[in-house]
């Protein structure tokens, strides 16, 4: 767009041109700008470049420079002049803006998310559209670090930007949101501080509570850690220190916050529990919840070494390319193994021998003589669990004692990953035992996870430290940070039993209460359904069902179903039962009448019915009834054609199969792009340049490639 005397100006001041000390360079902004516009970006940069050389400390020269460095993608340019940028305009909210995304896209978010805040607060209500860019890419390193509360928090700071923001935040929000595959805990926002009455360090509390929502969030953290050191510990300190460090993304020194927290004898058991959870989650290293195993390579000279593993009724064959990625991560080997096994044990027997059930545990690769190295064996060695016992029952049936041992690395497995251990079965079980050999599996795998180790415990089992008060809070802890990650074929009631089993209670809070202000994403688990009210019950199962607490589903329904639903919730409530129990069902064919319900339901609630009735439409085509599918598809079009759901649905139909359609012309086009993937996604604006634009997606994808940028066009 234009420049005139009431545009903003380029420096970033937040001042219109006319009031800012730059008015002077007027005019050769407007014919810079006017390069920009008309897509002569490399003129554009020769003339500020030429600029420079007479007006080398113009804040909106600098400015200009680093927006057409960043459209560019010359990130190499970028740091150098968002360097000289903010050493000469240390308090610019722009230049830190630029300074920070260079560190972020550099891998410091420490830095990073320094200078945004920063930004932020400098900028006031003057907030710049650069912002956006900086923030998403943010958000999207921390989610692939597995950092999503440090992204969570930033994503809440950017919802409270205003309307400009709102359509980029929002995505990112409920990305994080609906996310299944992170823990519950992370997913939600932390408690706000107790209230410390007159306590002597009140006043102070508040000061540092209203840097904090000015954002000056390291001013507020210098204030607090200087308060701990004054009064010591104190819960309503440590609490409000919390934030501030996630926001900076110092998660070592949260989770320690959080332990501190957990000590606190200010603070309910309930919430105690809490923080100790979030902890391990946060830090599972250093909270001492994840076990240690050994990656070894064993030197093999015997040239029969090869028939032995392929004659061990202890290794089942997988196939090379299952390793492949991992390996070549691990040991920097390029070359795939020629063989690779996963260590089985036979479990149940008494029981369902007939299936042939097989417990499998860890893994085991073979790589054959090559110019420069000899034949190895490669293997991950668990140091507790049933794990072990198959490691060291290979150990002795390979011989591997008397071959040359090499200690690789020593990784840190979270404890979490070894809950539900993978159970292979040979022969197929008839409808009627289907669920006699679930529940054993079950308690198979419930066992299995009691019977670890861990370091938290003084290297001691879940099971032996049953009952001993020492470790109550720790033990409520790994039990509420194991259902947060709503573990498949567990619900609560399974944990209510794990619970009694371990003589520890778990704690129920009246839905009177703010129980997510109090315990954050515990409220799923921990808000008693007994005595809850309908308006908070169809509350819990609404946003049960936005992020995936699973196992709480059957818990959810049975309680709905007893409910005595006042009018005007019954039709929410009816529809979010379905909504329930079609996400719980097992039965293809009882999902597909539940996906009826929801969409009769749901267009009587005048909802958008367009994800049901994809879902209805490919269960149907599974099912084998095609033509009814097509049938109901037809009708749904008919019915609801201005549905966004089924319109991008149809669209990725239609080309999909006009990609079909050229490469069976022999065009190729189809491989070259992707294929329907792209499309279903919606990644149509994530172009192979790797720079985000805000059309171009539902927020930040994941991608095992490097650093991205989102960045408007």
């Amino acid at each position: 767009m234009s420049l005139d005397q009431y545009s903003l100006c380029p420096c970033g001041s937040g001042k219109k041109i006319k009031f800012c000390k730059c008015n002077e360079h007027l005019a050769e902004m407007q014919a810079i700008q006017r390069m920009i516009v008309g897509q002569q970006n490399v003129a554009a940069l020769d003339r500020i470049n030429s600029d420079l050389k007479t007006m080398p400390s113009e804040p909106w020269l600098l400015a200009m420079k680093c927006e057409l460095l960043l459209q560019l993608g010359e990130l190499e340019s970028l740091e150098e002049t968002s360097a000289k940028f903010i050493r000469l305009q240390p308090d610019n909210p722009l230049a830190k803006l630029h300074r920070s995304l260079v560190a972020i896209v550099r891998g410091n978010t420490e830095e990073g998310a320094s200078l945004l805040i920063q930004s932020l607060a400098d900028a006031g209500e003057n907030v710049h559209p650069l912002t956006a860019t900086v923030a998403m890419n943010l958000i999207d390193v921390l989610l692939k670090r597995g950092l999503p509360l440090p992204a969570l928090l930033h994503t809440e700071n950017l919802l409270d930007l205003g309307e400009m923001f709102q359509q980029v935040a929002v995505s990112a929000y409920q990305s994080i949101l609906s996310n299944s595959e992170i823990s519950t805990l992370l997913r939600e926002t932390i408690p706000s501080p107790i209230d410390v009455g007159d306590a002597p360090y009140g006043e102070r509390l508040d000061e540092a509570q209203a840097l904090i929502d000015a954002l000056r969030i390291n001013g507020a953290k210098t204030k607090l850690e200087g308060m701990i050191r004054e009064f010591g510990p104190q819960a309503a300190i440590l609490q409000s220190l919390l934030p501030c460090q996630l926001l900076l993304t110092d998660v070592e020194s949260a989770a320690s916050t959080c332990r501190k927290l957990a000590q606190s004898t200010e603070l309910p058991e309930h919430q105690r529990v809490y923080y100790q959870a979030l902890a391990l989650e946060l830090m599972p290293q250093s909270s001492g919840i994840t076990l240690k195993d050994d990656l070894v390579v064993y030197t093999v000279e015997d040239p029969a070494f090869e028939s032995k593993l392929t004659e061990s009724k202890s290794l089942q064959s997988i196939g090379v390319d299952q390793l492949r990625e991992m390996l070549q991560v691990l040991l920097e080997e390029e070359v795939p193994p020629k063989s690779a096994y996963v260590c089985v044990d036979p479990v149940l027997q008494e029981q369902f021998s007939e299936f042939e059930p097989l417990r499998a545990g860890s893994w085991v690769a073979f790589y054959g003589k090559q110019t420069d190295k000899p034949a190895r064996l490669v293997t991950l060695e668990a140091s507790t669990g049933y794990q072990k016992e198959q490691s060291d029952k290979l150990k002795i049936e390979l011989g591997l004692s008397s071959l040359k041992r090499e200690l690789v690395d020593t990784l840190h497995m979270p404890f979490l990953n070894r809950t539900n251990s993978p159970i292979m079965i040979r022969k197929e079980i008839p409808a009627e035992r289907q669920l006699a050999v679930s529940d054993a599996f079950k308690q198979l795998n419930i066992d299995n996870a009691l019977d670890i180790k861990l370091e938290c415990l003084a290297d001691r089992s879940m099971r032996e430290a049953a009952g001993q008060s020492e470790h109550r809070v720790l033990l409520q802890a790994i039990l509420l940070a194991w259902q947060s990650r709503n573990p498949n074929a567990l619900f609560d009631s399974d944990f209510d039993a794990i619970h009694k089993r371990l003589q520890v209670s778990e704690p129920k809070l009246s839905s009177e209460l703010d129980v997510f202000d109090l315990v954050g994403g515990a409220a799923y688990y921990w808000t008693d359904l007994a005595n809850i009210d309908a308006q908070s019950l169809i509350q819990l199962m609404q946003s049960s069902l936005t992020r995936g607490v699973s196992s709480m589903y059957p818990a959810l329904i049975d309680r709905a179903q007893s409910m005595q639903w006042p009018e005007e919730l019954k039709g929410s409530a009816e529809y979010t039962i379905y909504n329930l129990r079609v996400r719980s069902s097992s039965d293809p064919n009882e999902a597909e009448k539940l996906l009826a319900r929801i969409i009769e339901t749901g267009k009587k609630l005048n909802l958008s019915v367009g994800g049901a009735i994809v879902e209805r439409f490919e269960l149907l085509n599974m099912l084998g009834r095609s033509t009814e599918a097509r049938v109901f598809m037809e009708s749904s079009l008919r019915e609801n054609s201005s549905d966004p759901t089924l319109l991008r649905y149809i669209q990725a139909l239609m080309q999909q199969s006009e990609m079909m359609a050229r490469g069976r012309g022999g065009a190729g086009g189809a491989g070259a792009n992707g294929g329907i993937s792209d499309v279903g996604q919606s990644n149509a604006g994530n172009s192979g340049t790797g720079l985000w634009t805000p059309d171009g997606g539902d927020g930040p994808q994941d991608s095992s490639g490097g650093s991205k940028l989102w960045i408007p066009d």
